[in-house]
Formats: structure tokens, C-alpha cells, sequence
């Protein structure tokens, strides 16, 4: 999520002061199984404009790493042989 919003502010020319992401997770056990919720808090510093700080959040939101976690996971294990 930082990598791909400080990529985005460099490809925007954005200058950044600050880029910092606190990530907690929460697991909950079910009936149907477990499950996890990420809370993130972005901190962007200071100096950006509204607009700014709309495109470096929705970056963050739709980084490759919420790509991959939003959906149903399977993990499938084997060994070689």
C-alpha cells in the first residue's frame, strides 16, 4: 500500500512529506470458518491538497495487495515427489 501510493505520487509529481500506514488485524472465529479484517490509518502528513490526497487514498485502496486479499483465498499445499 505505501509502495504503490509513493509510486503513484511519484508518477504524479505529488511531493510528499510524510507516508506512513498502521495496519491491524482482526480474526474472528465463526461457525462458517475465520475470518480477517484489516483496519489501515494512512497518514499523509501535511501540505496536500484535497485532490491529492483523494488520488493517494483511492491508490491505497485499490493497491495489488487489497487485489489479492479482497477476494476468497485458498491455500493448497504439496510435496514434491
Amino acid at each position: 500500500m505505501v509502495l504503490t501510493m509513493a509510486a503513484v505520487a511519484a508518477n504524479k509529481g505529488i511531493q510528499i512529506d510524510k507516508l506512513e500506514a498502521q495496519v491491524d488485524a482482526v480474526t474472528d472465529v465463526t461457525e462458517g470458518g475465520q475470518r480477517c479484517k484489516f483496519s489501515t490509518i494512512i497518514d499523509l502528513g501535511h501540505g496536500l491538497t484535497d485532490r491529492e490526497i483523494k488520488i493517494l487514498f483511492n491508490s491505497a485502496r485499490r493497491c495489488e495487495v487489497h487485489k489479492l486479499l479482497g477476494g476468497q483465498i485458498e491455500f493448497e499445499e504439496r510435496l514434491a515427489g
